[in-house]
């Protein structure tokens, strides 16, 4: 790999790892988020007559699932998953699988997050709610006064993209989880430790600055190169 090719891909994973950072310290108070590990890879280019040619550099991100510290908050409608599963949200048509536990009473009795998903049941449909009284148990089962009301899906996300959306068909496909419990009154906090994110901002801020310079380096080169080439061939 020549020198453009080192400082493109200095460049490039620098500014992604910066990015992947600043989101993580974004969202490091909200609950159920899963601290981002960008990482770059060279992918090889092939012509096909010619055969490889090259690499390009080229970054993904994944997520670090280990759970987030549970904690109290004293709100019935607060709700942590202790395990793996996660919670099954309806965006309008499509569907959503979400840690994040922090919900209230929508105006027709469903629990709605912050952006006005409903919480769905175990057996499909959206779960309504008399009142926010209601008592939650660990195995999702939903009472009011006593008497079982709903249940609330807890389903495996194993093999599952962070970002992936359903339709009505395809939540019938997803595996619910029964090792995992729920519970009430507590959030799940991110799993993201601020400090870490800043050392790796500031590392990955000077990997930047260092591929800027290859880049000047290069400009430089090529600058001086064509000046010789020139003087040359007059």
């Amino acid at each position: 790999m020549g020198l453009l090719e080192t400082a493109a891909a200095t460049l490039i994973g620098g500014e992604r790892r910066v990015e992947t950072a600043a989101r993580n310290v974004t969202n490091v108070n909200t609950p159920g988020y899963k601290r981002e590990i960008a990482y770059t890879e060279l992918i090889e280019k092939a012509d096909a007559a010619r055969g490889p040619s090259g690499s390009q550099p080229t970054t993904a991100s994944t997520t670090l699932s280990t759970q987030g510290t549970l904690s109290e908050t004293g709100n019935p409608l607060d709700l942590a998953i202790n395990g793996s599963a996660q919670l099954l949200l309806r965006d309008g048509d499509q569907f959503v699988l979400s840690r994040g536990g922090q919900f209230g009473i929508g105006a027709d009795g469903t629990l709605v997050d912050a952006l006005g998903r409903i919480l769905q049941q175990a057996g499909g449909g959206d779960l309504e709610l008399a009142s926010a009284t209601a008592d939650i148990l660990i195995d999702g089962t939903v009472l009011e006064d006593d008497v079982p009301v709903g249940a609330i899906g807890l389903f495996s996300a194993e093999d599952i993209d962070t970002d992936a959306r359903f339709t009505r068909e395809q939540v019938g496909t997803l595996v619910e989880d029964d090792t995992s419990e729920l519970k009430q009154g507590m959030i799940e906090r991110s799993n993201v430790t601020l400090s870490e994110e800043m050392v790796e901002m500031m590392r990955n801020q000077r990997q930047v600055e260092s591929g800027a310079q290859l880049v000047r380096a290069y400009d430089q080169l090529m600058s001086q190169a064509i000046s010789t080439f020139s003087r040359s061939g007059s």
